[in-house]
């Protein structure tokens, strides 16, 4: 019938096929748009982080060390922080030149950095390095309150080893765990020496202020002014899987580490209402949606758009048989990934 879908033009069911994918990318760059436009960017120049970095679990395995300082990557100079914790690092395969005990050393990022990512949820990659100022509060009944730990002091050594340097005294708290150890802290000018014995979980029970002198800055913009920068940040999203997916297929990451499902998106928005998080979730979401549309297999859109093209570059349709077939397959494709990202969601909530 002329009026039927399929005798139309070509080109006129590419729009239609491509109008689901359009749309993903519009609420995207939308999204990302508004967040630009309503929170601006805050960042931190890198000179304000004049005591280097504390690498996390996961900065220490690929050779990162406190107090480093991170100068270039792949050799081009980094000015702020953010590009530091960018998917271009986190993605793996790249070096970073950083200033070591006065000497320049280089740091491989290996190309599959995303399976311990993967591995290590919920740790941190690196974080700036903060000085200690003074104990906060200490618990009542607490390891710290028993070796007489008070509000207001400052902690110098442990066991003699000067701790200036939160990370430090984390480090030495956690290597004497299970031994009595010595604590010298400065209590209203005066130094005093106190003992205990660290408990198993290295938790002595006190808060302690930290040195947050380090300062952000934000950028704002106007509508305008927001807009490329917003769409910037949501075709990030899109280069970022076709990397991701790149590193699946040549081995480099496992896609049980790197894929995952409803189930898995659901524990992304956390149970706290954060509007910002929340936005910024849609955004990402929605970009990656338009991705996997635009992934040429048969049932999904970018399927259809694959075989519309063929047929305006060859000037007829391909056949019925052909397209059936590629539609099952296609199905059964998607059939398979299915059964594994929530068999995949499944087994990673109860590991």
């Amino acid at each position: 019938q002329p009026w039927a879908f399929r005798s139309k033009p070509a080109w006129q069911r590419l729009i239609v096929m491509l109008g689901g994918i359009i749309v993903n990318i519009v609420v995207g760059v939308v999204v990302f748009w508004m967040l630009t436009f309503k929170m601006g960017n805050t960042d931190i120049k890198m000179d304000q982080l004049v005591n280097g970095i504390v690498p996390g679990a996961i900065g220490e395995s690929i050779g990162l060390k406190a107090g480093d300082k991170v100068i270039a990557i792949d050799g081009h100079r980094i000015e702020n922080y953010s590009e530091l914790i960018s998917s271009k690092v986190l993605m793996g395969g790249v070096a970073l030149t950083v200033e070591r005990d006065g000497a320049t050393a280089e740091v491989k990022v290996p190309a599959d950095l995303l399976n311990t990512l993967s591995d290590k949820k919920g740790e941190k990659f690196i974080e700036p390095r903060v000085k200690t100022t003074s104990v906060a509060e200490v618990a009542p009944g607490s390891v710290a309150s028993k070796m007489g730990f008070v509000k207001g002091d400052s902690i110098i050594a442990v066991n003699e080893t000067q701790v200036p340097f939160f990370d430090q005294f984390k480090a030495q708290i956690k290597a004497n765990s299970n031994k009595t150890v010595a604590i010298k802290v400065l209590r209203k000018g005066a130094e005093v020496s106190l003992q205990g014995i660290v408990p198993a979980d290295a938790m002595l029970g006190i808060g302690i202020n930290r040195d947050y002198s380090i300062k952000s800055f934000t950028t704002q913009y106007t509508l305008m002014e927001a807009f490329p920068i917003g769409a910037k940040k949501a075709f990030t999203v899109i280069t970022d899987n076709a990397k991701g997916f790149g590193k699946i297929f040549k081995g480099e990451v496992r896609a049980d580490k790197a894929l995952s499902g409803p189930i898995g998106i659901a524990t992304l928005f956390g149970t706290e209402v954060d509007w910002i998080r929340f936005w910024s979730l849609v955004g990402m979401l929605s970009m990656a949606l338009a991705f996997m549309n635009l992934l040429p297999i048969p049932a999904l859109d970018g399927g259809h758009v694959l075989f519309l093209l063929v047929e305006m570059i060859q000037g007829k349709p391909l056949s019925e048989k052909f397209l059936e077939k590629a539609q099952m397959v296609g199905f059964f494709i998607l059939l398979a990934l299915m059964v594994f990202i929530f068999g995949n969601d499944i087994f990673k909530l109860f590991k």
